[in-house]
């Protein structure tokens, strides 16, 4: 039985041993902003500065999720007319001739509202489905109690009615959450569509996609016809 049991230990170190191996740390990305930008430190973030005529920006890069990256964008308005900043609009441009669109805040609130309401309806049917069983069982443990006061089977009633509404009881899992960004981000982090009158400024968190592939990243805020531009450079850490 030992040349057994040391063929079963064995077994078993080599399956934990691939399943550890399976498991890849996240990559970790720094940006720092670009060579020639004019750039201030606050609380350990590189600042880019942007002035273009009446406006200015500043951009600094906040975090990064699995899949998205996440800049602050503040952008002042020191003219005489209003302006109007739509965060749809802002871009980034890579050093390999790609675009990549920002989210839309105002879409990712309507979609998760329309995800909620969703999973209201869910939940109510679930809610639904889970009196219909309970009342089933009740019926079944009332029939099963009625029938085995006759045939002296009492016991198996009572186990048949508490197992099904055991099951019914049971509760789907909440919908998993992630943040960033979810719909407390859109609507209380992330930069809206916003008027800027004469010597206002608005900001918020602005977010992009990933791109991994690229070192180059030029951030675009498009303000009327003015476009104001801020560099960042990326490199890409696999642990």
């Amino acid at each position: 039985m030992r040349p057994v049991f040391f063929v079963s230990q064995f077994v078993l170190f080599v399956v934990v041993a691939s399943l550890a191996s399976c498991f890849v740390p996240q990559k970790i990305i720094q940006i720092d902003s670009g060579e020639d930008e004019e750039t201030k430190w606050n609380y350990g973030r590189q600042v880019v500065i942007v002035k273009d005529g009446n406006l200015e920006a500043r951009v600094f890069f906040e975090d990064f999720t699995k899949k998205d990256l996440i800049f602050d964008v503040e952008v002042v308005n020191l003219g005489e007319e209003e302006i109007l900043l739509q965060p749809e609009q802002i871009h980034i441009l890579t050093d390999n001739g790609g675009r990549v669109w920002s989210f839309d805040p105002e879409n990712e609130i309507f979609g998760e509202q329309v995800e909620l309401s969703r999973q209201e309806a869910r939940n109510k049917n679930t809610a639904v489905a889970v009196v219909g069983v309970a009342v089933a069982a009740t019926i079944v443990a009332v029939a099963a109690s009625s029938d085995g006061n006759n045939s002296n089977n009492d016991g198996d009633g009572i186990n048949t009615a508490t197992s099904l509404l055991y099951v019914s009881s049971v509760v789907p899992p909440p919908p998993l959450v992630v943040m960033p960004p979810n719909d407390n981000f859109w609507k209380d982090y992330s930069l809206r569509k916003t008027t800027l009158d004469q010597g206002y400024k608005v900001g918020g968190k602005v977010v992009f996609p990933r791109m991994d592939e690229s070192r180059v990243l030029t951030v675009v805020i498009p303000v009327g016809d003015q476009k104001l531009k801020a560099s960042f450079k990326q490199r890409i850490f696999q642990p």
